[in-house]
């Protein structure tokens, strides 16, 4: 059996999480039918994706049965930040089942810095599910993941970073992906 690290079970949830709902400003950038990627270029001046890592790896405990997976297995993971205006605003992390991307997400082996939501919006055979969203608790994986790329100074434990999440499915094939907003976001105002 493959043990996982410990950390704090985030409860994902359909609806948004009451923080961030009193906070009208995360709540608008955490909801929108288009990509977020086209709603962060129209925020700045210049975006940008700086990937950190692509490569085979186990997912985290909550993800490979959104996925549909029967157990637990290997898994293509893509992390990036998204930058806009020189500054990270929001950290993405993407899974998938390697023999998925061969039979339907081809390009992600390719991509490179460029935007992944791009990439899913423009093919008019991808489906996106429903968000799941949640406030991810400093010792998240995904939390500590993105405050080490950004090069931040540990945080305090009380501190929770807004998340959602969803999959994509083109044809037999899913595609979770995350996306963890950032402190630097508040400084740029979300889509009416």
């Amino acid at each position: 059996m493959i043990a996982h690290p410990s950390y704090p079970r985030s409860r994902w949830r359909g609806a948004l999480p009451p923080a961030v709902i009193y906070d009208r400003h995360w709540a608008r950038w955490a909801i929108g039918a288009d990509s977020l990627t086209a709603r962060l270029r129209a925020a700045s001046s210049a975006f940008r994706v700086q990937l950190l890592g692509q490569s085979r790896s186990m997912p985290l405990r909550d993800e490979w049965r959104c996925l549909g997976m029967v157990g637990l297995a290997e898994t293509l993971v893509r992390e990036v930040l998204l930058v806009c205006d020189d500054v990270p605003v929001v950290y993405a992390h993407t899974v998938v089942h390697p023999r998925s991307v061969a039979l339907d997400w081809p390009f992600l082996k390719a991509l490179g810095t460029q935007p992944l939501g791009h990439s899913l919006f423009a093919d008019p055979r991808v489906e996106r599910g429903d968000f799941e969203f949640a406030l991810l608790d400093a010792r998240h994986p995904l939390a500590r993941r993105a405050h080490r790329a950004m090069g931040d100074a540990p945080v305090t434990r009380t501190e929770r970073l807004p998340a959602r999440r969803s999959v994509f499915r083109r044809g037999a094939s899913a595609m979770l992906v995350t996306e963890v907003f950032l402190p630097a976001l508040a400084g740029f105002s979300p889509p009416r």
